[in-house]
Parts: structure tokens; C-alpha cells; sequence
């Protein structure tokens, strides 16, 4: 018989399950568990360039062991389950003060965003851009550096939907040739949608110092790697029109 050298992407344990990406009461509470659920790969430009579709109930990754999957990946799902249930509905009467007391529990979101965004790209047919480092990086409590983490909203309602890609917008600094430049080396933009609410993780890590802007007629909230209102107007929320605006906005400047 052969040896099974599969291992977790997390922890490197070889008992492995199918873990759900988006987990199971989410998908009850979205009444989508038997839906299907269209995946896409897009350009810098927001143009899709492949897409697969198979049912919510199927979407998995095999690459998670029993032990991370009942563990601290399930405690996450607990502390975050309430919270995400009043965020992804504008038409919650608790949407509101949910966002305001977005500071208190911002560090909690931005792992579970992140972790959906990793797992996503583990379990799909496109190429792996997430390195395994991350995935190690989140099993020991962390976040990796060069990883920005914004969360927003938008006015069309699709229960769950994302977008991923391995290309980035980078302003070089002022004076060099070809100033404004799609970089080659690894980075990633995993966007998902789930009702109204928005997530974009992005990565990328220079040795220029590195600001990564999002444009000035929206707003968004970076939950990582520190909590900030960008671009804030103190008497509305702004929000984009749907989950390919919000994907394609945003930049890299390097100085």
C-alpha cells in the first residue's frame, strides 16, 4: 500500500478531512447549501479569464486535517458567526452598530477573511499563489507581512462570490522607466462577496517601503494589517456596486 503523503496546509498533519471553505452555517443561513457556486480567475483588469461551477455543498479542501478542522478553525467560525450574520445584510436593523463597533473585534474578522481567502486558492484548479508560509503563518496565530486585508460593501446582493488573481497594479517611484508596472514576483488578490459584504485580500512584500491605496471616491475598511476608516465620510457609508469594483480598485505605490 501506499504511504499518503498528503499533509494539512496548516499544521502538517496527515489526518486529514474535507473541510467546508465557507462553513456549513453559513451556507444554512444563506439557504444555498444545494445551489451551485461559480468560481473565477481574472485579470489585473477585472476581465475573467476562466471560470468552474459546481454546488456550495461540494466546495472543500482536502488539504485540512480533523484536528484544525475541529479546533481553532471552528472556534474562529463561533466568534465570528454573529458578527458576520448583522455585517453581510444592509437591511439589518443591526447593521449600523454592528459597523460601528467594527474596531472591537477587527483582528477577529481579518483572520477569518484571510483563512477563506488562502483556502479558496488551495482548493481550486487555478495555479497555487498563496505560499505555504502563510498557511503556517495563520496556524501560529499570525498574519504574514506584505498581506493587506480591506473589507467594504456593495449595493447587489449575490450570496456568495469571488474573484481571484496573481496580478497587481504597482506605481514604480517617480523618475523610473515603466513607471507604472505588473510585478512578476509572488503576490496575490483574492476578493470574496458573501450578501452584501465585501472582502480583498492582497499581498505583496517589497524591499521599497510599500503604501497600497484604495481610491478616494469609496470607502472601505482596512481590517489589516491595522484598523482604518479609508477615505471616510463621517455621515454615510459609501459602497461600491458590486464585488468587481471593489476587486480591481486599489494600488501599490513604492518609494
Amino acid at each position: 500500500m501506499m504511504a499518503n503523503n498528503r499533509r494539512c496546509v496548516f499544521c502538517g498533519n496527515t489526518d486529514l478531512s474535507n473541510e467546508h471553505i465557507f462553513a456549513q452555517w453559513l451556507l444554512k443561513e444563506l439557504k444555498i447549501i444545494k445551489n451551485d457556486v461559480r468560481m473565477s480567475w481574472m485579470s489585473v483588469s477585472g476581465i475573467e479569464l476562466s471560470h468552474r461551477q459546481h454546488p456550495y455543498s461540494k466546495l472543500v479542501n482536502g488539504k485540512v486535517c480533523k484536528t484544525c478542522n475541529g479546533g481553532w478553525m471552528s472556534q474562529l467560525e463561533t466568534s465570528c458567526q454573529e458578527h458576520l450574520i448583522r455585517l453581510m445584510d444592509l437591511e439589518n436593523e443591526n447593521f449600523k452598530n454592528e459597523v460601528s463597533h467594527l474596531p472591537e473585534f477587527y483582528k477577529t474578522i481579518a483572520k477569518w477573511a484571510f483563512k477563506n481567502a488562502i483556502l479558496l486558492n488551495s482548493a481550486s484548479d487555478y495555479r497555487d499563489v498563496v505560499p505555504d508560509s502563510h498557511f503556517k503563518a495563520l496556524y501560529s496565530g499570525t498574519i504574514p507581512a506584505g498581506v493587506f486585508i480591506d473589507m467594504s460593501f456593495c449595493t447587489e446582493d449575490d450570496n456568495i462570490t469571488w474573484r481571484q488573481s496573481d496580478s497587481l497594479l504597482v506605481f514604480m517611484p517617480s523618475g523610473t522607466y515603466d513607471r507604472i508596472r505588473v510585478i512578476k514576483s509572488p503576490k496575490y488578490r483574492i476578493s470574496f462577496q458573501i450578501k452584501n459584504l465585501l472582502f480583498k485580500v492582497v499581498y505583496f512584500e517589497h524591499n521599497n517601503h510599500i503604501d497600497y491605496s484604495e481610491p478616494t471616491d469609496t470607502l472601505a475598511f482596512r481590517i489589516y494589517p491595522n484598523y482604518e476608516i479609508l477615505f471616510q465620510d463621517p455621515q454615510t457609508i459609501k459602497i461600491y456596486k458590486n464585488i468587481d469594483d471593489f476587486d480591481c480598485s486599489g494600488a501599490f505605490y513604492l518609494s
